[in-house]
């Protein structure tokens, strides 16, 4: 045994080590000559130790000249609802051999900035996209639908993430607009709506999350600013009236109708009603389980309203039948999915309002309505942001209450 520097730190290392243990370079003797059969690894395929929080290395399936994958940026994902959780990461690169990656990941803990200084926001776009999709477990509806918004910042794609600005990211969304690659508009300019404004400075919140995570910028400037009330139109809820909902309820039988009467009675949002899988649904313990877009309204139970039953059986019976993963869905698959996207939710709702007279709402009403309903009904507060999904504000209820489904169904049942 004789003693080497490190090419990395200068350091005293043995020639027999596989690393050097004052930086964790990896030295990489030649094993010593062995009798019998040779080994199965090489010193190439050596499984390197990595600190605790650095990454991790993955050796891909099949025949490549890169098979080795390093992840960077572990964080733990917990899912309450099911009592699992498991380690998420970042793609780094993918390598020729272990002891690359090895290096790679290494070099990207001890300089995290340094490999990311020249992405531009396409390419952060191309990076957050799909780790975000996978690890909420999103469907690739949605995947479609960031995608179309991120469509509308083009004058961003070449800027990089560290040479953006506030003002340059409102002018951006101010100005947004894009090439229409379908319909009447069919290759020509058509400006973002409010509303699709107001999604694109969701989209970017997010996005820009992601690059002070990465440490490429210090500040999410997109939360520095707002595109302001007028320019979004925010609109309030509009609650069914009486009237309305009796008529909703005689021409049940409709999907779009129905789905609404379902909301009446569970504080759905439309997005989160139509993703609702069938093996979420319990008929044994009359429950059913969802939810997206906030940590408190992911994964939460809630009561089937005898009310609502009947029309929750119908439609789970029908996906059985054609084979639909989703309770409520289309009658038939459309470019490989039974899902709807939130513009056709929007249109054929609004469709069939119209037939029946009813003007002026939105999906998002019946979850307006739900909880007008609850509110008079006395239900008690904290069941009805709970069922709704919302956060719970008080330390007390948050942290020390602890219900049973069965007060919720009490609670729950007192809408008529």
């Amino acid at each position: 045994m004789a003693l080497i520097l490190c090419p990395e730190c200068n350091g005293n290392v043995s020639d027999k080590a596989a690393s050097c243990p004052h930086c964790g370079y990896p030295i990489c003797s030649p094993p010593a000559p062995r009798r019998g059969r040779p080994p199965k690894t090489t010193t190439t395929d050596m499984d390197f130790r990595l600190p605790n929080g650095y990454g991790t290395i993955k050796t891909l399936s099949g025949k490549r000249r890169r098979p080795y994958a390093a992840y960077v940026n572990p964080r733990l994902v917990l899912n309450e609802g099911k009592g699992t959780a498991y380690y998420a990461y970042d793609f780094l690169g993918s390598y020729s051999s272990k002891i690359d990656a090895y290096a790679a990941i290494t070099q990207y803990n001890q300089n995290p900035t340094a490999i990311y200084k020249d992405i531009t926001v396409k390419e952060l776009f191309d990076k957050w996209c799909p780790s975000y999709i996978k690890e909420n477990n999103y469907d690739d509806i949605m995947r479609k639908r960031y995608e179309n918004q991120f469509s509308y910042c083009s004058p961003l794609y070449k800027v990089k993430v560290r040479d953006t600005s506030p003002a340059l990211l409102k002018e951006t969304i101010e100005n947004a607009s894009h090439l229409a690659t379908r319909g009447p508009n069919q290759g020509k300019s058509v400006e973002a709506s409010p509303i699709i404004k107001g999604n694109i400075k969701s989209l970017l919140n997010m996005l820009f999350d992601y690059a002070v995570f990465l440490r490429i910028v210090t500040e999410n400037y997109a939360r520095t600013f707002n595109i302001g009330v007028e320019e979004t139109q925010k609109r309030e809820g509009c609650p069914y009236s009486a009237d309305e909902r009796e008529i909703l309820w005689k021409h049940s039988g409709s999907l779009f109708i129905d789905a609404t009467l379902v909301q009446f009675y569970s504080g759905w949002r439309p997005g989160e009603l139509f993703n609702i899988a069938l093996e979420n649904v319990d008929f044994q313990n009359l429950v059913f389980t969802g939810g997206i877009k906030t940590p408190a309204g992911i994964d939460r139970a809630i009561p089937i309203h005898t009310r609502i039953l009947p029309i929750v059986e119908h439609y789970y019976k029908q996906a059985l039948s054609i084979g639909r993963p989703v309770l409520f869905g289309r009658p038939a698959p459309f470019k490989g999915s039974y899902l709807y996207n939130d513009n056709s939710i929007r249109y054929s709702l609004i469709k069939e309002l119209k037939a029946l007279g009813i003007t002026g709402h939105l999906p998002h009403d019946g979850r307006h309505t739900f909880s007008t309903l609850a509110k008079k009904a006395g239900m008690d507060d904290y069941a009805r942001k709970k069922l709704m999904g919302h956060s719970i504000k008080d330390l007390t209820d948050k942290v020390y209450t602890h219900l049973d489904m069965e007060w919720f169904r009490q609670e729950l049942e007192k809408i008529k």
